[in-house]
């Protein structure tokens, strides 16, 4: 009998053909075509750290990277979007139950939306009332709930004292049901354009208390040990799949161009160039090193949620520079071999050519922002660190 992670990559692997049936549509449209939604939620791709309890696959961390980096290889849209539907379901551990429940109980449950704060939410009786807009809101034409990031509007601020550090604001992740929100067609982009990554929009809506989350306060709902892990580093380093993905499938397409293609004055193929044959190497060498550092320490940080206890600061900031890594790693191996590849880099009709929009794309991401490394140089210097690790 087959394990769920080896019944996932199947799905994947038979997922193939139908990808590469949809794939021009998916620029087309700016988002995943119908039947491309309709086989990933049958095969539960949209729902790998969902709980058993809801019907989820419940994958352990580095098995559900995998999951979304095979995905990533047939293509970085649909890897992208199953990664944000995935990662959110993350979330019916820290909900609580009945909460839960109502949001990702359907097999057919998709929760779109970004984490980075862009409404307000104002205490009312029982819960808040949620005013805001937010953009790249992935997934948002097949989501049947949104999230929402928000800080709460205290109805009279306290004055803080005279020299003290001013509080952090309180902020609160929202759940609230597709219906209520609207979208706005902003997503115009270069790479990864089939995600739906649309802003969307919500005024006055009300939202019970239960459907919503402080990311960084609250504590797991669930026993289950996967719903311990810390928010932040879970859903970076589900985002640094990605690039990973959409790296190996450009360096199989160069493989496979290289067979045949040569280059101006020569005879042979480009496979039989020793330039050639290094630029491969290295790209592999920027592949594999970006893949094997974020899969060693999301291990590592999952080994201690196991064991009951916390990751440490150091952890964190492992998470962080691992995901960087798999970003900068990726784009590096996906230049490579489209330089070498020369005009026939450049053609829709190749896939080498929506590889590179797609990593530079993905890669825009602050999860995979080099900037960010700045709140891991101040962990290593024993500091505390500006920013949410």
């Amino acid at each position: 009998m087959s394990s769920a992670p080896d019944a996932l990559l199947e799905s994947v692997r038979r997922l193939a053909p139908v990808v590469e049936a949809e794939r021009e549509a998916l620029d087309r449209r700016r988002e995943l075509t119908p039947r491309l939604v309709a086989a990933l939620v049958g095969a539960g791709l949209f729902r790998l750290w969902a709980p058993r309890a809801l019907g989820g696959a419940e994958l352990e961390p580095v098995a559900g990277l995998e999951v979304l980096a095979a995905l990533s290889e047939l293509d970085g849209s649909v890897g992208w979007n199953a990664m944000i539907a995935s990662a959110y379901t993350f979330f019916a551990g820290r909900l609580p139950e009945r909460a839960a429940k109502a949001i990702f109980g359907r097999r057919g449950a998709i929760v779109a939306g970004q984490l980075e704060p862009g409404g307000e939410a104002v205490p009312v009786r029982g819960g808040y009332r949620v005013t805001g807009r937010w953009p790249f809101g992935s997934g948002s034409k097949q989501a049947t709930w949104f999230l929402a990031h928000c800080v709460v509007r205290a109805p009279r601020p306290a004055r803080p004292r005279r020299g003290a550090a001013p509080p952090r604001p309180e902020v609160r992740l929202v759940f609230v049901p597709a219906a209520r929100c609207r979208i706005h067609d902003t997503w115009r982009v270069s790479g990864l354009r089939g995600t739906g990554s649309h802003d969307y929009s919500m005024r006055g809506v009300p939202v019970p208390a239960d459907y919503s989350v402080d990311v960084i306060a609250d504590q797991p709902t669930r026993p289950e040990p996967l719903y311990a892990f810390p928010v932040i580093p879970f859903v970076t380093m589900a985002v640094a799949a990605v690039p990973i993905g959409i790296a190996r499938a450009a360096i199989a397409a160069f493989v496979e161009l290289a067979r045949t293609k040569r280059s101006a004055g020569s005879t042979q193929p480009l496979r039989e160039h020793p330039a050639a044959q290094r630029e491969l190497g290295r790209a592999t060498l920027h592949l594999r090193s970006a893949e094997a550092l974020l899969f060693q320490v999301v291990e590592d940080v999952w080994a201690t949620v196991k064991g009951g206890k916390p990751p440490t600061l150091e952890q964190r900031a492992e998470v962080r520079t691992a995901c960087v890594n798999a970003g900068l790693g990726a784009a590096r191996a996906v230049d490579t071999v489209y330089e070498l590849a020369g005009s026939a880099a450049i053609f829709e009709r190749g896939r080498l050519e929506r590889c590179f929009r797609d990593v530079h794309a993905a890669t825009q991401h602050v999860s995979l922002a080099p900037r960010t490394l700045e709140v891991v140089g101040r962990v290593r210097f024993g500091m505390e660190p500006h920013g949410l690790l």
